[in-house]
């Protein structure tokens, strides 16, 4: 029997979501012996018991006052030492993955690296950075979940190709949601740079027909643009934080979901989208055309060409009912066979069993 603990101390709903989808799908096995690491407040829905183990840490990837809490630290480190594992797999990044690492025992470790060229304009790239270099030293293998910058991984952080695994996204899926013909577009996510808020303010401006509902946390930099959006007699914005059913309740309300990003590695929102069977339009940056089946789950617009992009919501909002129908249950299709737990789950097995 292979015993593993799956860690994510993140307070992000994506991350919590897809390391809580693989501990079920692990627990159905009876030749596996699954534990879950992770805070003490989870945002997505977690079944607790003996093998989850929540903590009260402090919040990624920066340091804080809660990283100091070195009684907590060494308790949870001497728990894992104790727990003789075989793998730990960590999901995101934290400061507490290093130590966790040092003192794994015999453990084979795991580190998801999601940023292989920290997002300029963010305020946590130079602690990103950090992470990386730091996790690409202590694990035993680095995973990654795109294949555009495995070469760029490889030479950024100068390690071996046998150090490196890709290994597809997931998430938790639910049954197919059919479309409400709203005609709404979306916007989920932080407001910064990297994501793009100047060129969604232009877009929204050339689109005065189209209703969109924009919803994310401020970032420092962008609070002039968010300023405008809030001024803009087409646009619902939202800058509190939103529950997971809240956030459900966004997707399923809209009929398309936008990424006019400027920088990506790969997008969790594009996998929220097909989970609801909501197609996406995005600029084609970084590693996203991976994860758009192109004129079926949505449409690629040259990156910065805001006119273009408006002009592919513009007729993407037009589309007949039967036609947006048709690309909707495609696009639940394709993200369920691409990103569903329940089909990650040998992809999963394989890699830690290498």
């Amino acid at each position: 029997m292979k015993k593993v603990l799956l860690v994510t101390l993140s307070d992000n709903a994506d991350h919590q979501d897809t390391v809580f989808g693989m501990y079920e799908e692990l627990k159905k096995r009876k030749d596996w012996d699954v534990y879950l690491l992770c805070i003490r407040t989870p945002k997505v829905e977690l079944q607790t018991s003996d093998h989850t183990w929540l903590i009260d840490c402090p919040e990624r990837p920066g340091v804080t006052k809660k990283t100091f809490n070195l009684p907590l630290l060494f308790s949870v480190m001497h728990r894992v030492r104790k727990a003789h594992f075989d793998a730990i797999y960590f999901e995101s990044l934290h400061t507490w993955n290093l130590p966790l690492m040092m003192f794994s025992g015999k453990a084979k470790t795991y580190q998801v690296v999601h940023e292989v060229i920290p997002h300029e304009g963010d305020s946590q790239v130079k602690m990103v950075d950090l992470m990386n270099k730091a996790v690409v030293k202590l694990a035993d293998t680095i995973v990654l979940c795109n294949k555009t910058y495995i070469q760029e991984m490889l030479k950024r952080y100068k390690i071996t190709p046998e150090h490196l695994k890709y290994l597809e996204l997931w998430r938790r899926y639910p049954q197919y949601t059919a479309p409400v013909h709203s005609g709404r577009a979306l916007f989920f996510g932080r407001i910064n740079p990297y994501k793009g808020a100047d060129n969604l303010l232009e877009i929204i401006r050339l689109c005065p027909e189209i209703q969109f509902d924009v919803i994310g946390r401020v970032d420092p930099q962008m609070k002039e643009v968010a300023q405008q959006l809030a001024k803009e007699p087409n646009v619902k914005l939202n800058n509190d934080y939103v529950t997971d059913q809240e956030m459900q309740d966004a997707f399923i309300n809209c009929d398309w979901v936008i990424l006019p990003y400027n920088s990506a590695s790969q997008s969790g929102v594009i996998i929220d989208a097909y989970k609801y069977s909501r197609p996406v339009i995005a600029f084609a940056v970084g590693a996203i055309p991976e994860q758009v089946d192109v004129d079926k789950s949505g449409y690629l617009v040259e990156p910065g060409n805001n006119p273009k992009f408006a002009e592919k919501l513009k007729e993407a909002v037009s589309l007949s009912h039967e036609a947006y129908d048709a690309i909707s249950r495609y696009s639940y299709q394709y993200g369920s066979e691409k990103y569903a737990a329940s089909g990650a789950v040998e992809r999963f097995m394989e890699l830690l069993n290498q």
